[in-house]
């Protein structure tokens, strides 16, 4: 005996147990509904200070938006702290290895540290400006 689909006969248990699968996703949907918890709201507000109220979902997505660009500037700020840092040591090497004059030296250095200060700089300000 051979089960049918449409007047063809199956040809495997795949398309029984797919067949099989599907009655019993279409009728356990309703036990999908359950209640979900509260999401958290983030510190220091949403966009531009407003407060985030409960099920207001649309300042709770600017507030999240706040935080993650606040982090992104963090993350950007400490890279470009360690690609200062590792320059230094490659152009301190350079100098030890006589490649490179102390001038040189000095100069990477202070170029290096007036750029990660501006960078801290904006950080800050995109901080403020979202606040």
């Amino acid at each position: 005996m051979s089960l049918f689909v449409k007047g063809k006969p199956m040809k495997s248990i795949r398309h029984v147990a797919t067949l099989a699968g599907l009655v019993i996703a279409t009728s356990v949907h309703n036990a999908a509904m359950a209640a979900l918890p509260n999401i958290p709201k983030p510190a220091g507000g949403g966009i531009g200070g407003a407060s985030v109220q409960d099920g207001d979902w649309l300042s709770m997505m600017g507030a999240y938006f706040k935080v993650g660009f606040t982090i992104l500037g963090l993350v950007l700020g400490a890279l470009a702290f360690f690609a200062v840092i590792a320059g230094a040591l490659k152009r301190w090497k350079e100098y030890s290895d006589g490649r490179v004059h102390l001038g040189e030296l000095k100069e990477f250095l202070i170029v290096g540290i007036v750029v990660v200060v501006f960078i801290i700089m904006m950080v800050n300000y995109a901080m403020q400006t979202l606040a």
